[in-house]
């Protein structure tokens, strides 16, 4: 079973060995971009530190990627500090300082509302809950029906 069938999905094993030398250049890119985020950290104030990372950094531009506008504001300030020590890891300073918003994490859904009933239901399961033996599932029922339309002030 160790050949690949028309179609199929390949070996794990097979693709891994395949594709070592790009998972190799994606674990240098990086450590890279890490050890700049570091060195860059140097050249501002703490509580910046763990808001932002580098995303690219090349002769034409030092890109980073901040959590949010309230973080890019004061990383705009520090633009030349930055460049200035990017310039000093790479040995020619960046043109230009980019930032960019981190893509924030997807929202929550929205909470559902809780199911309302006609009134009619609500009759319906009095009316079920009054003839039944277990009291249990008559206060089951009766809870049930006090979800209607209304009652909880829903309009």
């Amino acid at each position: 079973m160790s050949e690949r069938r028309a179609g199929g999905p390949g070996r794990l094993q097979g693709i891994m060995r395949r594709s070592s030398s790009d998972m190799k250049a994606i674990r240098r890119q990086t450590a890279l971009l890490e050890r700049a985020t570091r060195t860059l950290n140097g050249a501002l104030p703490g509580r910046l530190h763990g808001h932002w990372q580098v995303a690219a950094l090349s002769t034409d531009a030092l890109i980073v990627t901040a959590e949010s506008s309230a973080w890019a504001t004061p990383l705009r300030a520090y633009q030349s500090a930055l460049l200035a020590t990017a310039g000093e890891s790479l040995g020619v300073r960046p043109a230009r300082l980019q930032i960019r918003l981190a893509t924030p994490p997807p929202a929550r859904p929205p909470r559902r509302r809780s199911a309302t009933l006609s009134d009619e239901t609500a009759r319906h399961l009095e009316s079920a809950a009054r003839g039944m033996d277990d009291e249990r599932l008559a206060e089951s029922l009766r809870r049930l029906a006090s979800r209607r339309r209304g009652a909880s002030g829903d309009g």
